[in-house]
């Protein structure tokens, strides 16, 4: 055997003594360390300078300080996560804000059901930002919130205080459904409340149960316009009348009165043996069936703005009674239903109501007949746009909701005994945009009757006026739905505008 001292490095190449001339190899501090050496390494015909072979010993991969705190994290994260009794995946490998699986498992039975949810960790040695004795809040990207928001399942936050070994979680998909705090762009935690613990179990559990069964895809943040189906009332009586009266019921009141007028204004109602107006009733032929000499006049206001629900019911009696009084000319009240619904022109003659709608010219048939089929001179029945209401007090403003629908009659006035079999027929052929279209129509109409113009002083007793648009911060494509809406029969084409 050689000499350990000794190696034959090729063939026909000069025996050196090849250990004794690398460079003596120390360990210090647990670390090797290469001593001064003026030696060189031979290796057949090259050489190896000891100063590059110490660069050589010490180049490689290094594990920053910042990965070091980062795998503490995760171990606080799996720690506490086996404590609750679930099951800990870590993504591994290369990732873009998902640091690893929380599949929810029952502690008692061992039962998992494929519940999950991601966390991402955040973990840190310096103080948290904005830190106090009961909170703070942690900094996110744009790109971040985004990535989080738009996922399959739901998403929390946990930042580790790695220095006092406890750790903080937020539920992500709820704390950025609120646009304050997406526009802010700050998770803000409770340090009792948030506490990353065994005793969140139950908590995160829950969470992972709002996640839909199967795939979903949220919302795209595109803005979407809504057009709200109210219109502010911009005008309320001022003054309320009340007398005495001996009329016993609503019956008796309004034969009466139809006895002395056929038409008497409808903006009275019967209150316990009194009669609440929003005109003088010294006047026929109010007159004739009260105590106008005992008549007490009111500020509106103490209807319209009290806390009194029986006062606040008879106000809206007295809006829904001059509501009626305001349309009378063109719109006829349909009370099984509770709707008004436009009167065809006399003869009966089909009727178009022209308007101005989103800054274009715009019409719709509002009361048309419509034929049996192969029988063009036999009527079936008359369709009219209609709408059923409902005032409502927002604060201290008064609105007026409206919901578009249709009413049939035999001949214009008299009511189709098959009003529900077309209006359901009807219904399944609408869908938003058509709706929306009578909504703005029925706006036009309602807030041009209380205009003041040259034909006129509007109505004296209401008036109303539009309600903005919402901007909604999630929309929807309309590409993504609109492809499943029903075609519009070509006899109906007309009359949804």
């Amino acid at each position: 055997m050689q000499n350990s001292a000794e190696v034959e490095l090729t063939e026909g190449a000069t025996k050196r003594p090849y250990a004794a001339s690398l460079p003596r190899v120390e360990v210090l501090n647990s670390r090797p360390q290469i001593a001064a050496s003026s030696r060189t390494a031979y290796c057949g015909s090259n050489s190896i300078h000891h100063n590059q072979w110490y660069a050589v010993a010490l180049s490689g991969k290094k594990i920053s300080h910042s990965d070091i705190i980062g795998e503490r994290g995760v171990a606080h994260v799996r720690k506490v996560v086996a404590a609750m009794g679930y099951l800990f995946y870590e993504t591994g490998g290369v990732e873009a804000g998902v640091d690893g699986f929380i599949e929810i498992r029952n502690p008692d039975t061992g039962e998992v059901s494929n519940q999950t949810i991601q966390f991402q960790s955040k973990a840190t040695t310096k103080k948290l930002p904005g830190d106090s004795v009961d909170g703070f809040h942690w900094n996110c990207s744009e790109k971040d919130i985004r990535y989080w928001s738009f996922g399959t399942m739901p998403m929390i936050l946990i930042v580790v205080d790695v220095e006092h070994d406890k750790a903080y979680w937020k539920d992500l998909r709820t704390w950025f459904a609120e646009d304050e705090n997406r526009a802010g762009k700050k998770v803000h935690f409770d340090k009792n409340a948030d506490l990353f613990t065994a005793d969140a179990a139950l908590s995160i559990r829950l969470v992972s149960e709002n996640g839909r069964p199967g795939t979903y895809y949220s919302a795209p943040r595109k803005p979407e316009y809504l057009t709200p189906n109210l219109l502010h009332v911009s005008r309320l009586p001022e003054t309320l009348y009340w007398a005495p009266t001996d009329a016993k019921s609503v019956k008796q009141l309004w034969f009466q009165a139809r006895e002395l007028d056929p038409y008497p204004n409808r903006e009275v109602i019967l209150r316990e043996n009194a009669l609440l107006s929003l005109r003088n009733l010294d006047a026929h032929p109010w007159r004739e069936v009260c105590d106008a000499g005992a008549m007490e006049e009111f500020d509106a206001e103490e209807w319209s703005q009290t806390d009194d629900p029986d006062r606040e019911r008879n106000f809206v009696q007295l809006l829904n009674q001059a509501l009626q009084e305001m349309v009378a000319r063109d719109l006829r009240f349909d009370p099984k239903h509770r709707t008004l619904f436009f009167k065809p022109h006399k003869g009966p003659k089909k009727r178009r109501f022209g308007y101005r709608a989103e800054q274009k010219q715009s019409g719709r048939w509002v009361a048309s007949p419509y034929y049996k089929k192969g029988k063009q001179n036999e009527l079936a029945y008359w369709r009219h746009s209609a709408f059923s209401w409902q005032f409502l007090r927002i604060g201290r403003d008064w609105f007026l909701q409206i919901t578009p629908t249709y009413h049939y009659t035999r001949d214009g006035a008299v009511p189709d005994k098959f009003a529900a079999e077309h209006l359901a027929g009807i219904k399944r052929k609408e869908w938003n945009d058509a709706v929306r279209g009578q909504f703005v129509m029925w706006r036009e109409y309602l807030c041009g009757k209380g205009k003041t113009d040259l034909f006129g002083d509007g109505y004296p007793f209401l008036g109303f006026s539009p309600v903005d648009k919402l901007q909604a911060s999630f929309g929807i494509n309309d590409a993504f739905w609109k492809s499943s809406e029903g075609r519009i029969g070509d006899g109906d084409a007309d009359l949804l505008g």
